[in-house]
């Protein structure tokens, strides 16, 4: 008797999200992204990561290079900025567009997540069931990432990673 043909053997489509028992708290990734954006890298990539899995991913390794990324690169672009200006490279007026490029990865890597989850979130959403409003959420990290990540307690550096 063939593979295909035995009992209990199910087709799967290689894009067809994994289901998951955390999809009922899926979110589209518009949410994630929006988290970063308004409420800090912080809080946006661990909701990118949370939503990887609720969504049941096919591929998940890319996006989690994409985040491995995110977490390990933001501060070595910040690192190579701060090490241009000590090695005389940069003025401080030079520094402050390097610096730049920290938002810049930032907001890169989430709309690559983005683009990586959306097409997941439209097909749980169409087959499978409505998902969950991130606005809640959204606010609630943003309310506690502007209580706790104040630029004024934390170092610069820290309040630029997390931010």
């Amino acid at each position: 008797m063939p593979a295909f043909a035995r009992a209990g053997a199910r087709y799967r489509i290689p894009d067809e999200p994994r289901p998951t028992g955390l999809a009922r708290h899926a979110v589209s990734a518009v949410w994630p992204l929006l988290a970063v954006m308004f409420a800090g890298f912080a809080p946006g990539i661990a909701w990118f990561a949370f939503n990887l899995h609720a969504l049941g991913s096919p591929a998940p390794l890319r996006q989690w290079v994409l985040i491995v990324v995110g977490v390990i690169g933001v501060p070595l672009v910040a690192l190579a900025a701060l090490m241009a200006a000590d090695a005389g490279h940069l003025d401080d007026t030079s520094l402050q567009y390097a610096l730049l490029a920290v938002p810049a990865v930032k907001l890169a890597l989430a709309y690559t997540l983005l683009l990586h989850q959306l097409p997941l979130a439209e097909l749980l959403e169409h087959y499978e069931r409505p998902l969950k409003n991130g606005m809640p959420a959204l606010l609630l990290f943003a309310i506690l990432a502007h209580a706790l990540i104040d630029p004024k307690t934390l170092p610069w550096y820290a309040a630029l990673l997390l931010r």
